[in-house]
């Protein structure tokens, strides 16, 4: 589905976020993707960032970086 802009809607356990989608206001759960988890930083509400969906479930994602 292609690399996409969120909004950090809150936190969840195990370090997974609820984001919303900049362009159409849907909702998705996204975790950090790789090699950036060891060095994570924590979001906070209303930080955004770039995400890439899985091919499998459109309402998962990975966090690609902080915008």
């Amino acid at each position: 589905m292609g690399i996409n802009e969120a909004v950090v809607l809150e936190e969840l356990p195990s370090l997974v976020y609820r984001l919303e989608l900049v362009s159409n206001k849907a909702k998705v759960l996204a975790h950090g993707a790789g090699a950036k988890e060891r060095n994570w930083v924590r979001l906070l509400p209303g930080d955004r960032v770039e995400i890439e969906f899985s091919e499998h479930d459109p309402t998962r994602a990975r966090i690609l970086r902080k915008l």
